[in-house]
């Protein structure tokens, strides 16, 4: 009977774990709440720059393929901030974790470095736009009609109506025979036109 009432009279204690994970969370949740924020201001910039980044490239025509591959590197990069934010705020070492990623992508820029030097030319042909679709060019031995403009390649149609993909990379390291920007030459004796 003593043995009865002196159990009845020791208050029911929460299991050590239970009472340091509950004390963890009382000091931890102006963190949680502010990843969460965090997590709803990335989610946000994720659509906003989805749907403008979108939005242009179908601006300037480019192919569904291109876009595809833009929009999901737009999104990593978005998400991959974000992640590394939100571990900032939880307090995780986000310096070491940055070292690691850097060296990762070090690691893996080196090894496609020939796809990424043609996706940078590329995109600079696409930005510049020194040819369009329909321009007949001419690039080292190789001429033709330009029927697209990649992100990696420049597709072009020969007067043998053979396709050509040229690397990107080639177009922006060569000199670019553009022969639909052709202008009449004024003959011999004239002036050339323009203000008197």
């Amino acid at each position: 009977m003593r043995l009865a009432l002196s159990l009845q009279a020791v208050p029911a204690q929460a299991p050590p774990e239970v009472a340091n994970f509950q004390e963890w969370l009382l000091a931890q949740w102006p963190s949680m709440v502010q990843a969460l924020v965090v997590v709803l201001i990335t989610y946000v910039a994720l659509r906003v720059a989805q749907g403008w980044v979108m939005s242009a490239m179908r601006r300037a025509r480019i192919d569904t393929g291109t876009q595809i591959l833009v929009r999901r590197g737009l999104s990593i990069a978005i998400v991959i901030a974000g992640v590394l934010v939100i571990l900032g705020i939880l307090g995780a070492n986000t310096a070491g974790l940055v070292t690691v990623i850097g060296a990762v992508g070090l690691a893996f820029s080196l090894a496609i470095q020939d796809i990424l030097k043609n996706f940078f030319s590329g995109v600079y042909l696409l930005l510049e736009r020194p040819f369009r679709v329909g321009d007949t060019i001419k690039v080292k031995d190789q001429e033709g009609i330009v029927e697209n403009i990649g992100v990696r390649t420049t597709t072009l149609r020969t007067v043998h109506n053979v396709r050509v993909m040229v690397p990107n990379a080639m177009i922006f390291a060569e000199v670019v025979a553009n022969q639909s920007e052709v202008r009449e030459s004024p003959a011999v004796g004239e002036r050339p036109p323009g203000p008197a």
